[in-house]
């Protein structure tokens, strides 16, 4: 009977008038003003977020609610989220739409631990997720300002252990992601390969190409002639250096030095890629010992200042700026 679908552009009106009803707004963080077409614009741009998704709830294949996931990080494999149901006769259906979620969270998504915060004044939904074995979590409680009000903020945290072993497990139902350009990279996971580079004639080849498309340049500015650029992948002065295939299709290539540095680099700039590369040095490759005035003992990334794709990834990912490098002439 319950089902979800994705938001399109022609739900605009439908969600913009049920987030405007003075029952649903009673209970946001914010206040919405905008129209019909800023919503439209919303709902095309969500598509392109790696950290944000929506659905609306289904009752007998009838709208009857919203439903979204935020804050999504598959580094820490956490995840935040939030629903209403906009129908006034379907409100009592509330409390059976979070296990279904929960399950495809946990079950689909490899999330570990969901938050959700919500106003002090919102009794019935705390009841509701203290059901669904939700804890409270105030050190991250906090004060907001909504019509010139200072009103509570509390928040809740649910684990997958927890509800793993409750009577929800058995809400189950399928959460479409065909419209979310980063919900679709993940169909990728399993395909990304690294191919070690030995300076055979076709990778030699493929890294031309490879060159030849990158944006972001650090060590050279010049695209070198094919002989040179031949000679210097046969005799590579790196640790090791691989090339990475998605689909068998080459999208970049990384390469580790002696010093402990890494370089990346894509053709094809998806944040998600980039964390899967980034997670395939951190997991599958060991830093070189410490050694005074040379290298430390982790490995390192230089980028640059306006791979802004990389920067956001890296940071999403927890890692930490260690200094800034400027060209001197």
């Amino acid at each position: 009977m319950l089902s979800f679908c994705e938001i399109e552009v022609n739900h605009a009106k439908l969600i913009l008038d049920w987030r405007k009803s003075p029952r649903v707004s009673k209970f946001m963080c914010t206040e919405v003003r905008h129209g019909v077409q800023e919503q439209k614009k919303w709902i095309i741009n969500s598509r392109k977020k790696t950290d944000f998704y929506h659905w609306l709830i289904l009752y007998l294949k009838k709208p009857i609610g919203y439903l979204s996931l935020s804050k999504y990080n598959t580094f820490e494999k956490t995840a935040s989220w939030g629903f209403y149901i906009g129908e006034e006769d379907n409100v009592r259906l509330g409390g059976l739409i979070p296990p279904y979620f929960y399950n495809f969270c946990f079950n689909s998504l490899g999330i570990h631990r969901i938050d959700a915060e919500m106003l002090y004044l919102n009794t019935t939904v705390i009841g509701l997720h203290l059901l669904h074995g939700y804890r409270f979590t105030p050190s991250y409680n906090r004060i907001i300002t909504k019509n010139d009000k200072e009103m509570l903020l509390v928040t809740m945290s649910l684990y997958k252990e927890i509800f793993n072993r409750s009577r929800f497990t058995r809400c189950k139902s399928n959460f479409p992601t065909d419209f979310w350009d980063y919900g679709k990279q993940t169909d990728d996971t399993e395909l990304l390969e690294y191919e070690k580079i030995t300076g055979t004639s076709e990778q030699t080849e493929i890294l031309h190409a490879l060159l030849k498309q990158r944006k972001y340049k650090i060590s050279h500015q010049q695209l070198p002639p094919f002989a040179q650029h031949a000679k210097f992948v046969k005799e590579h002065p790196y640790r090791s250096w691989w090339l990475i295939r998605t689909s068998g299709k080459p999208i970049g290539s990384v390469y580790f030095t002696n010093e402990n540095s890494v370089g990346i680099n894509l053709a094809i700039e998806k944040n998600f890629f980039y964390q899967k590369v980034i997670e395939w040095v951190r997991d599958q490759n060991i830093p070189l010992p410490p050694l005074p005035s040379v290298r430390p003992e982790f490995f390192f990334i230089n980028v640059s200042p306006t791979n802004l794709i990389l920067i956001e990834t890296l940071n999403r990912m927890g890692s930490t700026p260690t200094q800034n490098s400027y060209r001197i002439g």
